[in-house]
C-alpha cells in the first residue's frame, strides 16, 4: 500500500505560507501562537513524546499496575538496604550498653564488696590496735580516718594538733560522720609510758604516733590519717564559695575579728571584718578566724562545735558540684595536705562517696557529754573522760550501731585515769 504524503503548505505565487501567516494576511492581527512556538522541533517532539507516554499509561490499567509494582519493589529495596547499613550501628550500640553495665558492676563490687581495710590483716599491733577493734572493723564496710588540723605557721615552734577528728565514711547506712576529740584530753601516750594531753602526742610523734594514741585509748581500728595545714581551710571554703554561719553574740564576733588579723597576716589575706552577729557568709579567712575561736561560750566545746559546723557546709557544698569543680577542688587542697591514704584508696573512697545518697554529717565528740569532768592536774586543765570504757561504748553505738566490749588494754586505762582523779 503506497504510503500517504503530508500535504503540503498552500503556495501563494511562488512562495509558500503557513498558517499563521494565511490568517495575518486575511486580517486578523492578533494571532494566537501555541507554547511551543518559539521552541526548536527537538523540544516540540519531545514534550509530544512525553504526554503520548502519560495518556497511554493512565488509560492502561495494567501499565498502572506494573508501575506500582515497579515502585514498591523500589521501595522495598531501599528499606532493607536501611536496615541492613544500620545493624553495625545497632550491634555497636548494645555493646557499648553491656560495656557499661559491667563496669558499673565492677565498679561496686570494688567500691562495696572488697573490704575496706586491707591494712588490718595481720598488722593490726602496728598501730596499737586491739584484736576487739580489728575484728569488728574488718566485719563492717565502714571505713575510719584521722583528721589533724595543725597550726604550721612559721613563726610558730613546733606543730600543734589544733584540731583533731575521726572521719568515718559509713557504706552499711549510708552516712558520713565525723567525731571531735578534745585536745585537752587526759590520755596515756602511746609508747611514751606516761599521760598527758592529746594533743601532745602530734607534737612528740607526728600523725603516726597521734594516731596509736587514738587507737590505744579510745580502741578503734584506725590505719590512715589526713593532715590538713593550716591555710588549707581557706582555700576549700574559698572552692565552695563560702560558708553560712550565724555568729551567736556580740563577744563572738569580737574574737573571730580579733584572730582575723592574724589570719589574714599569716596567710596574705585582705578579708574584711565580719560586720555583724546573726547569718552571715564567711570566706576562707574568716572560716578559719571561726574555726579557732577559744575563749568565749563553752570553750573549746564550742570549738569543736564550730570546726564541725564548717565541715559539714563543705561537704555538702562539695556534694553538689559538677566533676570537673570537684577536680579543681582537690586540686586546690592537695598542696596543703599530707596523707597515708595511697591513690587507689582515695579513689575508691571516692567512688563511695559518689553513690552515697545520704551525704549529710552525723556529728558526735570524745569524751561525750555527761562522759567527762574538767579538772586540774598538778595546776594544768585537763579533761578527763569518767569513764573511758562509757565512751569507748558509746562511739561504737554512734560510728557501728552495736554493742562493743572494749579491750583489756582500755578498761586498764579507763580504770587508771579514774584512779589519778580520784586520787
Amino acid at each position: 500500500m503506497e504510503k500517504q504524503r503530508r500535504p503540503s503548505r498552500p503556495v501563494i505565487g511562488n512562495r509558500r505560507v503557513s498558517k499563521q501567516q494565511r490568517l495575518k494576511e486575511a486580517g486578523y492581527d492578533q494571532v494566537p501562537r501555541r507554547e511551543y512556538v518559539n521552541k526548536n522541533p527537538y523540544e516540540r517532539r519531545r514534550e509530544k513524546s512525553a504526554k503520548r507516554a502519560r495518556k497511554n499509561s493512565n488509560a492502561n490499567p495494567n501499565v498502572r499496575k506494573v508501575k506500582q509494582s515497579v515502585d514498591r519493589a523500589v521501595s522495598s529495596q531501599n528499606v532493607a538496604t536501611i536496615k541492613k547499613r544500620s545493624k553495625p550501628f545497632v550491634r555497636l550500640l548494645w555493646f557499648l550498653v553491656i560495656v557499661l553495665i559491667l563496669l558499673f558492676a565492677a565498679t561496686f563490687v570494688y567500691a562495696r564488696v572488697l573490704p575496706l581495710n586491707p591494712d588490718l590483716s595481720g598488722n593490726y599491733e602496728l598501730y596499737n590496735i586491739s584484736s576487739n577493734a580489728a575484728a569488728v572493723a574488718s566485719s563492717h564496710q565502714i571505713a575510719n580516718v584521722a583528721v589533724f588540723g595543725v597550726d604550721g605557721r612559721e613563726d610558730v615552734e613546733g606543730d600543734r594538733s589544733d584540731a583533731i577528728m575521726i572521719g568515718s565514711a559509713d557504706f552499711e547506712h549510708n552516712s558520713l560522720k565525723v567525731t571531735s576529740l578534745m585536745r585537752d584530753t587526759y590520755v596515756d601516750l602511746a609508747g611514751l609510758d606516761y599521760f598527758d594531753k592529746l594533743n601532745a602526742a602530734y607534737s612528740q610523734g607526728g600523725p603516726m604516733e597521734a594516731l596509736k594514741t587514738i587507737n590505744e585509748n579510745f580502741d578503734t581500728a584506725i590505719t590512715d590519717y589526713v593532715v590538713v595545714d593550716f591555710t588549707a581551710l581557706v582555700a576549700v571554703v574559698n572552692s565552695v564559695g563560702g560558708v553560712d554561719i550565724t555568729i551567736t553574740d556580740e563577744d563572738e564576733l569580737y574574737w573571730l575579728n580579733q584572730y582575723l588579723m592574724d589570719v589574714n597576716d599569716k596567710v596574705g589575706t585582705q578579708d574584711p571584718d565580719v560586720p555583724g552577729t546573726g547569718p552571715q557568709h564567711l570566706t576562707g579567712s574568716q572560716a578559719l578566724s571561726y574555726a579557732r575561736i577559744r575563749y568565749t561560750g563553752n570553750g573549746d566545746y564550742d570549738r569543736t562545735q564550730r570546726q564541725r559546723n564548717i565541715l559539714e557546709q563543705v561537704v555538702a557544698k562539695a556534694s553538689q558540684m559538677n566533676p570537673i569543680e570537684q577536680v579543681k577542688l582537690v586540686q586546690s587542697v592537695l598542696p596543703y595536705v599530707e596523707t597515708s591514704l595511697r591513690t587507689s584508696e582515695l579513689f575508691r573512697y571516692g567512688l563511695n562517696f559518689l553513690i552515697m545518697r545520704d551525704k549529710t554529717i552525723a556529728q558526735f565528740r570524745l569524751p561525750a557529754d555527761g562522759l567527762f569532768v574538767d579538772g586540774y592536774l598538778d595546776d594544768v586543765s585537763y579533761i578527763f573522760p569518767m569513764t573511758l570504757v562509757d565512751n569507748i561504748k558509746a562511739w561504737y553505738n554512734f560510728v557501728y550501731q552495736i554493742d562493743y566490749t572494749p579491750s583489756a588494754r582500755a578498761q586498764e586505762i579507763s580504770e587508771e585515769i579514774e584512779y589519778t582523779w580520784y586520787e
